[in-house]
């Protein structure tokens, strides 16, 4: 598809935000800015969340090495991530003896390894990742092995649009669907994934809607926020500054987007 004005905002806030670019006249604003930038990285957004008290997913470990990781210590079902990679990079789910992202099996006593040669085939981590260990959320609906993210689009201090992703099965096979704050479901609004059926509004909208909310209201700006829901709860996940990149946003989308960041301009 080709480039959108929301693509070139988003190359535009990663300019600013990440590169250093045009720096805000205010250093107040220029230092809040650099602030609500670093929430993406996972480290920085835990500390967050418990300052806004939002429920997170139980943390077992937080280290600076491969080396310090305790795998035996871990429970058998439980998901290992770097706190500073994107778009899943680097997520590996644990439930007993089988990686549920690529099928394969491991046995408990191989997980160190398995983890080293994962990441080190990959090349995912940065000299300055820190390793999770955290609870392998379930989903509400038993039939998901893998928890759906329910993603908030938030701008002006309140939530917009939801994005419900399905990563059942190979990537290729993942889908979602767009629906508005009113949970009025869009058709083609960013093709990365094919486009899932729709779904009832999910259990406890309104406690999602309510925690989008209370973080939109206190950072004041565009983002996105992914959670994910259990049959307890709300559980929040993640920021995401530079959704998608701004790439493979329909028509639709774009216009939706350019329109909540016209209406709710960024502060700083």
């Amino acid at each position: 598809m080709p480039n959108t004005e929301f693509k070139r905002r988003m190359d535009d806030r990663l300019n600013r935000w990440y590169k250093g670019m045009n720096p805000h006249e205010d250093p107040k604003q220029q230092q809040r800015r650099q602030y609500v930038a670093g929430l993406v990285n996972k480290t920085s957004m835990f500390k967050y969340a418990h300052r806004l008290k939002l429920p997170l997913p139980e943390r077992f470990a937080e280290v600076d090495s491969l080396d310090a990781l305790d795998c035996q210590a871990l429970p058998e079902r439980v998901v290992v991530k770097p706190n500073n990679a994107a778009n899943n990079d680097g997520v590996l789910l644990f439930d007993g003896t089988r990686e549920v992202f690529t099928n394969d099996t491991v046995a408990l006593r191989d997980r160190a390894e398995y983890i080293r040669n994962r990441y080190h085939d990959s090349g995912i981590l940065k000299p300055n990742s820190r390793i999770i260990a955290e609870e392998f959320i379930q989903d509400f609906d038993p039939q998901y092995t893998i928890p759906r993210d329910f993603k908030v689009y938030v701008a002006g201090g309140r939530p917009w649009v939801i994005q419900v992703v399905n990563r059942q099965g190979p990537k290729a096979q993942w889908s979602h669907r767009y629906y508005s704050q009113d949970w009025i479901a869009y058709d083609h609004f960013q093709r990365e994934n094919s486009l899932a059926p729709e779904i009832e509004c999910p259990l406890h909208f309104n406690s999602l809607m309510e925690l989008s909310t209370r973080i939109a209201q206190d950072i004041g700006c565009f983002m996105r926020v992914d959670f994910y829901i259990t049959t307890e709860r709300v559980v929040f996940g993640e920021f995401t500054s530079y959704p998608n990149a701004g790439l493979q946003f329909t028509e639709i989308g774009n216009n939706v987007l350019c329109d909540l960041m016209d209406r709710y301009p960024d502060p700083f």
